[in-house]
């Protein structure tokens, strides 16, 4: 006994390696994936497309066996009056003769044909439009997420695969994992019902056709498990490559002409590109080559069956209505299979696509301190925080991620409210850190920020950022109006004009914009491409002032800007000092000269003066 079981649990074993079980898992941790994706969009909506695909199998074998009555009717009238169905269903019909049941059966069976055609037409419209409402779902959904993630987690990974994350790979997965999913399971039903009809029709002929062509399919999709498993790996780099490189080339044009690199880059995006289509083309290859075997494979199926019959001196008249049936199955069934074995490499070749959004919503799920805030509701508004007396620092760290030593430590600030600090270091003291500190998008690594004697919550941090005016060296501009980027984010109906033209004023800008042909209506082009870079800093600057913040930071804010502009806008920020604080960031001292307090950051964090 003890010997049968060990002998039991080593074929268990050897079976659980074999990979048709690997396969198996891999099929359940797939449909796991995509149910856990699906199911916030809505548990009802899925199980009812569910339902269309089996209604749509369920009227293909209604439209295939409505034919029955109409063959055997025409072949052999008296045969189908005398057996037990014909029996029955004419009792339920008035009494008519063999032309008018012949008439009524054509009639019968084209109108099932139209009705099952009619259900496929509706199964694929639902499932169509269910998967790209739900792509819309998902980009918005996903986009939101990654939102939401701290400023830091934006530093660790390219923005393009982002991009690609939230657009081409959510395309990729509505169509070529979704929809063919849906599609497996329309073809499934329709197979499993199909296959009960032939069952019914002739046993015999069913088991054999089942058989051949389940192995068939089986053996075949095996054989290419090994190219299925590196194509997926290959069009997830090559994916990742091309957007990277595109955006690189795109988003960098001056230094890459300034460069002559076009061609540099334009070869690493080609070789992305060329992975990607030849790839594409092997898919197509192996998706469609047994097609081309199955179907000489099906109708000699059809001729031996004659033949066997034929030689067993069994009358082909009365054969004639079952082979009718197992004809119309058959032409049925092989589109069916097809269609099924393509659906499944194609879902088994792009599953990086879904392995890429569902990793990334699993990220996007950890218990950030911004995520329960929704950020997608359009009629939200931020009131800006209020606070009275100061902003302490207390022993400060902060270290970046994979970074061995940290950047800023111990260190400690206060600036009361409307006062000015200037911070001034060499390259890689921490100045822009701590800033970063100071508005909230790190957090620190060891010590606290308060404000007003109390730390900020989770809670209060956006509420903390929409009294700040924050205005960085490189000016971000959306390709849009000067009115839309001053008042960034806010909506067109609801942007005030008094605010833009004093934001503006401020900024030494005014004169400018209000000589231009469209005036505030002016587009800058991408990044601003259409201004100059000290006009772009005037224009950050006035996005600051806009919404008359209580905080307004300066991180090398006037870089780019002459010496007699400067000095217009350093004079303007500073006759607003009594009414706002105001944390400037230079490197030259003359930018910081007015400040009531001044520090150094390369001389060990100490004040300059006070």
């Amino acid at each position: 006994m003890n010997v049968q079981r060990r002998n039991y649990t080593i074929l268990l074993r050897s079976f659980s390696q074999t990979p048709l079980r690997n396969s198996f898992h891999s099929a359940l941790e797939f449909a796991s994936k995509v149910y856990n994706l699906a199911k916030p969009y809505g548990r009802r909506k899925l199980g009812l497309i569910i339902g269309f695909s089996f209604a749509q199998g369920l009227f293909q074998a209604i439209g295939v066996s409505s034919i029955f009555p109409f063959l055997a009717l025409a072949t052999d009238p008296e045969r189908l009056r005398h057996s037990h169905a014909g029996k029955y269903f004419l009792k339920l019909l008035p009494e008519m003769g063999d032309r008018e049941l012949l008439l009524a059966s054509g009639i019968f069976a084209i109108l099932m044909l139209a009705i099952s055609n009619s259900v496929n037409l509706l199964s694929e419209f639902a499932r169509t439009r269910y998967a790209h409402r739900f792509a819309h779902w998902l980009r918005t959904t996903l986009l939101a997420k990654i939102a939401r993630k701290p400023y830091t987690e934006f530093l660790r990974e390219n923005s393009s695969i982002l991009i690609k994350k939230v657009v081409g790979d959510v395309t990729q997965f509505t169509t070529g994992v979704l929809l063919p999913l849906l599609d497996c399971l329309a073809r499934i039903a329709t197979i499993a019902i199909l296959v009960t009809l032939l069952f019914y029709v002739h046993a015999e002929i069913a088991i054999s056709a089942c058989l051949v062509l389940g192995s068939f399919y089986l053996v075949v999709f095996q054989l290419f498990r090994k190219w299925r498993s590196k194509a997926i790996d290959g069009f997830k780099s090559a994916n990742r490559g091309t957007f990277i490189e595109a955006q690189q080339l795109l988003s960098g044009i001056k230094p890459m002409k300034i460069h002559s690199a076009e061609n540099f880059f334009l070869k690493r995006f080609k070789l992305h590109s060329k992975n990607l289509a030849n790839l594409a083309a092997k898919l197509t290859l192996i998706s469609n080559t047994p097609r081309y075997l199955v179907e000489p494979l099906a109708f000699s199926g059809i001729v031996a069956t004659v033949l066997v019959f034929s030689a067993r001196g069994q009358d082909l008249t009365a054969l004639l209505p079952n082979l009718g049936v197992l004809a119309l199955a058959g032409y049925r069934l092989l589109p069916a299979f097809q269609l099924l074995y393509g659906q499944v490499n194609q879902l088994a070749t792009t599953e990086h696509a879904l392995n890429e959004i569902f990793d990334e919503f699993l990220a996007a799920e950890e218990d950030f301190s911004e995520t329960h805030i929704e950020i997608t509701d359009p009629n939200r508004t931020i009131e800006p925080f209020e606070w009275s007396s100061s902003i302490t620092l207390r022993d400060i760290s902060f270290c970046y991620p994979g970074a061995t030593k940290p950047i800023l430590e111990d260190f400690n600030l206060n600036v009361p409210k409307n006062t000015s600090i200037g911070i001034v270091g060499e390259s890689g003291a921490g100045k822009s850190t701590l800033i970063d500190l100071l508005i909230g998008l790190h957090n620190p690594t060891k010590g606290e920020i308060l404000v007003d004697n109390k730390p900020i919550s989770a809670q209060e941090r956006r509420a903390w950022r929409a009294c700040i005016g924050y205005v960085p060296q490189d000016i971000f501009l959306i390709d849009d109006t000067i009115s839309a980027n001053v008042a960034f984010g806010v909506d067109p109906k609801n942007i005030d004009i008094d605010s833009l033209r004093h934001a503006a004023k401020a900024a030494q800008i005014l004169d400018y914009i209000e000589v231009l042909p469209n005036g505030w209506n002016s587009t800058v082009g991408e990044r601003g491409v259409q201004l100059s870079g000290g006009q772009r800093q005037r224009i950050g600057l006035a996005r600051a002032l806009y919404h008359k913040p209580s905080l307004l930071v300066l991180d090398e804010a006037t870089s780019a800007l002459d010496q007699a502009t400067e000095r217009r806008v350093i004079d303007s920020i500073d006759n607003m000092a009594d009414s706002m604080t105001i944390v400037i960031i230079a490197h030259r001292l003359t930018a910081i000269e007015g400040c009531d307090h001044r520090i150094d950051l390369s001389r060990s964090q100490e004040p300059l003066t006070s």
